[in-house]
């Protein structure tokens, strides 16, 4: 029996591999790896729909590659909102401001999991979700505008997907955030604030991240994937949730650090409640701004001890909640 012209094109591995690359990228990601295990193989060898779905870095500028990959599927989701004319993403230039930093694309499949850890910025990041509200939708975009916060992350949305995201092996871990990837991995920036002044300190967070219950560290290199992004956010003692404190999520490309007063950029750092910043401590910011690409910010202001016990504020019990959840997936995988 003559096979079908159809037919012959799907065994193609050249030519499924183009088809493929037109489906969006959450569908080339589960759906497609379902078919059938000619389909699984093909998409987790191909090292362009690997790059597709951010497991593999590109270094080439993501622009030069458009024609490649179908841009009303997977490049129409990822490219951020400034466009220029000619169709080239203008990521790195706003208001004039030229970040020492390349276009970025990012993960949508990301941005849409864990909106708070990427810029506001961007066209993959969906309006409004089917399960909430204009008015719900709004309020977390300004809710995130004031501080970082958990709340909007998917994994918290049931204790189902909350189960499922803390899997070891769950593969939002091993995602790059974006394309081409951050390769000077992740700065925090940690300012304390007292009546006597201010103290800070900045450094990157190595990339080795233990998992809860084990010794072993393993090295992931200086490419930034979700994982150690992740883990910093929500196990680094230097970044606080507590009342009087101030975290922030900063993507160099957003904050111009010549900027005099950044404070009314998104994004941009705010001076402790009720005072003014330490000159020393701005210029040190638009330094760190400068030399990483991605700086969390923490500014927590001295208190007194009371001896009383510390109240936990909301972000505190929800940073809590996550990680009793990953300690208690490592446990089971111990039994």
């Amino acid at each position: 029996m003559q096979e079908q012209p159809q037919t012959k094109v799907l065994i193609t591995p050249e030519l499924l591999e183009i088809i493929l690359l037109h489906l969006d990228t959450r569908t080339l990601l589960v759906s497609a790896q379902r078919v059938c295990r000619t389909w699984t193989a093909l998409i987790q060898t191909s090292p362009a729909i690997q790059q597709a779905l951010f497991f593999q870095q590109t270094a080439r500028n993501p622009n030069l590659e458009r024609d490649k990959w179908n841009t009303e599927s997977i490049w129409h989701s990822l490219l951020p909102s400034r466009l220029q004319e000619n169709g080239k993403i203008d990521q790195g230039s706003i208001n004039g401001y030229e970040s020492p930093h390349p276009p970025r694309i990012y993960n949508p499949l990301l941005v849409q999991a864990f909106p708070p850890f990427f810029p506001p910025i961007h066209d993959n990041e969906e309006k409004a979700t089917e399960t909430e509200t204009q008015t719900e939708h709004e309020g977390r975009e300004k809710e995130n505008e004031i501080s970082f916060s958990f709340k909007p992350l998917d994994m918290l949305s049931s204790p189902q997907k909350k189960t499922a995201y803390m899997r070891k092996e769950a593969s939002w871990r091993k995602m790059l955030l974006c394309q081409p990837p951050v390769d000077g991995g992740v700065a925090v920036f940690k300012v304390i604030h007292s009546r006597i002044g201010d103290s800070y300190s900045c450094y990157k967070v190595p990339q080795k991240t233990p998992r809860p219950h084990q010794e072993e560290r393993v090295d992931h290199g200086d490419i930034l994937k979700m994982d150690h992004f992740f883990t910093t956010l929500t196990q680094n003692p230097d970044v606080y949730f507590r009342r009087l404190s101030e975290t922030h999520v900063y993507w160099s490309a957003y904050v111009p650090p010549c900027d005099p007063d950044i404070s009314h950029w998104h994004g941009g750092i705010y001076p402790p409640r009720g005072g003014s910043f330490n000159p020393r401590v701005k210029k040190a910011f638009a330094e760190a701004i400068e030399k990483f690409e991605v700086v969390i910010y923490s500014m927590a202001m001295l208190e007194c001890d009371s001896g009383e016990e510390r109240v936990l504020t909301d972000e505190e019990c929800l940073r809590e909640e996550i990680v009793e959840a990953e300690t208690e997936e490592s446990k089971e995988r111990e039994k």
